[in-house]
């Protein structure tokens, strides 16, 4: 008769060590959570390093128009030697990009009641600010009146803290000088002398650098336009033009 007892059943331990490793940790599966915890922790880093890691050519922007609207220098505190890849002021001898400062200016000259009357363009590679002589001298004179003098000072703010070299240029009408009284014996030596004020009180509202001071008298007439009233030519010549150029102020001017 057979025996009605079976045999014990044998458990291969493999299949349980196998096993017992996914349900309480005995195997190779913690690795997976590991490499998990370590990938979390490098992106973590990797964000606080973002935001803590200053944009210096943002940084630039924002530190030439508080510049330009303060009249005082703001920039980053240097820490080191400046590195190789810094922003276009640093690069190549070049000033401002007069791209960026021509709404700057502009919103500048908005704000005071006779440079609001200057006539601001691009003119080629340079940036240029045509003030009116109208309304900063008396007619055949070369002192500014007060509220010229005032408004050149402000002007002067804005400008204090470009490294772009700036000229100081005069132009007249060819209209010969009338009164025996005018120290001036023509156009020439009037728009000097415009210039050469003009200069000096960018100089006395605290712009660092002494500019070049230029007359040159009727010789640009012809670009005030053949096709506007002869009036309107004449007014639009009588002009002192402050030009800023792209490339940066030598450092061998004063």
């Amino acid at each position: 008769m057979p025996d009605s007892r079976q045999a014990p059943v044998e458990v291969h331990s493999p299949v349980l060590g196998k096993r017992a490793g996914r349900k309480y940790g005995g195997g190779a599966s913690w690795l997976v959570t590991f490499v998990d915890l370590v990938s979390l922790m490098l992106a973590f880093f990797v964000l606080r390093f973002s935001m803590t890691t200053l944009e210096t050519p943002r940084y630039e922007e924002a530190a030439r128009s508080i510049s330009i609207t303060l009249g005082r220098e703001v920039s980053v505190v240097e820490q080191g030697p400046p590195i190789t890849d810094g922003v276009q002021t640093e690069t190549n001898g070049r000033g401002f990009r007069l791209g960026y400062l021509e709404p700057l200016l502009r919103a500048k000259l908005e704000r005071d009641p006779v440079l609001r009357s200057a006539r601001l363009e691009q003119r080629g590679e340079e940036l240029v600010i045509s003030l009116p002589s109208d309304l900063l001298f008396e007619l055949g004179r070369a002192k500014l009146t007060a509220d010229a003098d005032s408004a050149v000072r402000e002007l002067a703010t804005a400008l204090s803290t470009l490294p772009n070299k700036v000229d100081v240029v005069g132009h007249a009408d060819p209209q010969p000088i009338t009164g025996a009284d005018s120290p001036y014996p023509n156009n020439w030596g009037l728009s000097l002398a415009r210039a050469d004020a003009v200069a000096r009180g960018l100089i006395m509202g605290g712009y660092p650098h002494v500019p070049v001071v230029e007359g040159q008298g009727d010789s640009r007439f012809a670009d005030t336009g053949l096709t506007r009233p002869i009036e309107e030519r004449y007014a639009l010549a009588r002009r002192v033009d402050v030009v800023i150029h792209p490339e940066r102020l030598s450092e061998s001017r004063p």
